[in-house]
């Protein structure tokens, strides 16, 4: 059924677009922007790209068409494009929450943090409830090694989204690579007790439950473990990969 609605979607599109163009001899901007959503929306990024392009050639400062075409391009890795696009969507509407959020994303995946959490922040004044900002706020404090402020911009993350299991999972792992074993625990369980399903919280709940049973010197090779797992990677690229 969840496939089924995207593709009726498309064909409606299309059907309008062509009846459109049959009627004047062009499409327009909005026609544009809906045909790369539509092609976005199946992956076909290349062409969504074109199609954003071509909306913003005859609408220039189209916000939506800006924000989206910085999405496709970072899906494509073309970060330093998305970047152009992301600071010109944020001079065309600085007050648009969207395009500071879409903003810092680009500059996580250019690993420019400060710059990442300055966009969220911006993002976060023009919306305080903007949980999705406080979540990635949080993985950029966590790149800096700000840890004690990437747990206060997690908690903020579960505040205003009472269903937030990722959050807490990354709260756990937080706490856990600062060895605050039982504050890691108790957010590992609220994790689970949100999600049962989430199994990288399960799977950290029972190593680190293992680590307090075990003897001095599995517990120095587990702990040894865990902060390798822990540093190898920036939390920025991770931020999708449990939901």
């Amino acid at each position: 059924m969840n496939r089924i609605l995207p593709v009726i979607t498309f064909f409606l599109i299309l059907i309008l677009v062509q009846t459109s163009f049959a009627e004047t001899g062009e499409m327009t901007a909005d026609e544009h922007y809906l045909m790369g959503n539509a092609l976005s929306s199946f992956g076909q990024y290349e062409n969504a790209t074109i199609e954003y392009r071509l909306a913003l050639k005859m609408r220039p400062g189209f916000t939506d068409a800006l924000n989206n075409l910085g999405i496709v391009l970072n899906r494509q890795g073309k970060y330093d494009e998305a970047l152009e696009i992301a600071d010109e969507a944020v001079r065309f509407t600085p007050l648009d929450a969207d395009a500071w959020y879409n903003r810092g994303i680009t500059l996580g995946k250019l690993e420019r943090y400060e710059e990442e959490t300055d966009s969220y922040k911006q993002a976060l004044n023009i919306r305080p409830n903007f949980s999705s900002a406080w979540e990635n706020m949080g993985a950029s404090f966590f790149d800096q090694g700000k840890f004690e402020d990437a747990i206060a911009a997690y908690l903020n993350a579960t505040a205003l989204d009472q269903d937030n299991a990722v959050s807490w999972y990354y709260i756990g792992t937080i706490y856990e690579k600062i060895e605050q074993n039982e504050d890691a625990i108790k957010a590992f369980e609220k994790a689970i007790a949100i999600n049962p399903n989430l199994s990288a919280a399960k799977s950290r709940l029972e190593k680190m439950k293992e680590n307090i049973s075990s003897s001095p010197v599995e517990k120095k090779a587990l702990t040894e473990n865990v902060t390798t797992s822990n540093s190898s990677e920036p939390f920025s690229g991770f931020l999708n990969i449990l939901k």
